[in-house]
């Protein structure tokens, strides 16, 4: 049942108060639902009624009938809405629970200001959001393709070599696509609008999780029981779920913060992004980003010690901007400031497993990096990509050994990705001499080997 079909019927059901009635009429849809899995809502405007009737009646006549999918996923942010879209689109009953109500998100004019929290999604990324029709449903105006980066450490010299990497030399035609989160988000909601089979239960605020041999069942604080083959956690770092489920997570405080801003720019950047390993004023260790976006603007992340990013988040927004220049190296001139600054505490967070039977992870529920890699989402993304390809090639979605065999091909890809972003973080974070010489080495010893730099690339684009 599409979002708009849903709420008319919702509003609709708000003026049926004969309990017995619906009650029957419940009876009836649950009875059909059993003897016809691929019964379409769409199709029955009766079974939408009396779906609206059970989500409004249920808390107040006591109707606890739980509605059966094959897939429920816990979270409607950017990893679990893709990932129902690919399932709901491949002939799964997936029901998205969602404890935020209902938001319209229509498209923005190209001038309209930039969100602060954006994304540099890869061609494998691209890819999997293009399954599900999304990735073209993106407005062209507000995305930004990157073709070169260059990464400086250290070094205060603006020509030490650093590494460079272009798409062009690795034969790609981009490295990364910088889009904001709600631009994603957009394209996937309207998307689910659309979508058949898929279900968004709105707010639905979850109790407690339920397994059983022959379903799972997410319990809701306002009666109703949502039971599914597969419980989905897509809910982020501090995931509600994972910890009902109770897996354990490994958690390593970083003690910093990212700023993160938008800026105008006196020069152009020519889609290029830069990111420069810094030693900051205090003697502490700070990474700040520079991501093209379309014109002549870009995004910054300023990883720092918490203590000085306080103190550069209590500038006024011109002093802020003066700050980002000199640490920029002037490298794209004067710098305006383009809305709002925003901060998040920076950890690095694994989960110890990532499936129990009828139960799997995704995304920031299963792990959160430093994001000095860019690459959170798109190891996200790409859990959910092998999910849904075990899910679907499996005999019922909540087999285990489908999901054992989901776990076993994301594990060297997690591992290795936190293994570079941590290891990458805590060695710029040294103030030893010797390691800030090693580090500075290593780094121009890459740039100017022929071949390596393309390799990192290549690995980086296949998500």
């Amino acid at each position: 049942m599409g979002q708009e079909g849903g709420e008319n019927w919702t509003a609709a059901a708000d003026l049926l108060t004969d309990a017995p009635q619906v009650r029957q009429a419940a009876s009836r849809l649950a009875d059909s639902r059993n003897r016809s899995p691929r019964l379409s809502t769409r199709a029955f405007p009766s079974a939408c009624l009396v779906s609206a009737c059970l989500v409004r009646a249920g808390p107040l006549y006591g109707i606890l009938a739980a509605v059966k999918y094959d897939v429920a996923i816990i979270g409607a942010g950017l990893c679990g809405m893709s990932l129902a879209l690919a399932l709901a689109g491949a002939g799964r009953r997936v029901a998205v629970l969602d404890a935020r109500e209902a938001r319209v998100a229509g498209r923005l004019h190209v001038d309209a200001p930039f969100d602060t929290r954006i994304y540099a999604i890869s061609p494998a990324s691209a890819d999997w959001l293009a399954q599900s029709r999304v990735w073209g449903s993106l407005d062209s105006a507000r995305l930004a393709p990157v073709y070169d980066m260059q990464v400086f450490g250290d070094d205060t010299r603006m020509s030490a070599a650093g590494l460079s990497l272009s798409a062009y030399r690795a034969g790609i035609a981009q490295l990364c696509t910088i889009v904001e989160e709600g631009e994603l988000a957009r394209g996937l909601g309207n998307a689910a609008r659309f979508a058949p089979n898929l279900d968004i239960l709105r707010p639905a605020a979850a109790l407690r999780l339920c397994f059983e041999d022959a379903a799972a069942g997410v319990e809701l604080a306002d009666g109703r029981r949502v039971e599914a083959d597969l419980i989905v956690g897509a809910d982020g770092g501090g995931s509600w779920a994972r910890v009902e489920a109770g897996i354990a997570v490994d958690t390593i405080d970083y003690g910093q913060t990212a700023i993160v801003a938008n800026f105008d720019c006196a020069k152009p950047h020519r889609n290029r992004a830069a990111q420069w390993f810094r030693q900051e004023d205090d003697g502490s260790s700070g990474i700040l980003a520079y991501l093209p976006l379309p014109g002549d603007r870009i995004s910054i992340v300023w990883s720092l010690a918490t203590s000085r990013a306080a103190r550069l988040m209590a500038l006024d927004a011109p002093a802020f901007a003066r700050r980002v220049e000199e640490a920029g190296m002037h490298a794209l001139g004067a710098l305006s400031p383009a809305g709002s600054r925003a901060t998040f505490a920076l950890r690095n967070q694994r989960a110890r497993r990532l499936v129990a039977p009828r139960f799997a992870l995704v995304g920031d529920a299963a792990h959160v990096l430093h994001p000095l890699a860019g690459q959170g989402l798109n190891l996200g993304f790409g859990d959910c990509a092998e999910l849904f390809k075990r899910v679907t090639g499996a005999r019922a979605c909540g087999d285990f050994a489908a999901l054992r065999a989901y776990e076993r091909a994301r594990k060297a890809a997690i591992a290795d990705m936190h293994a570079l972003t941590h290891g990458l973080a805590r060695l710029f974070a040294s103030g030893h001499p010797l390691a800030r010489s090693l580090r500075n080495f290593g780094l121009n010893l890459v740039g100017r080997a022929p071949v390596l730099p393309q390799l990192l690339v290549r690995s980086a684009i296949r998500g």
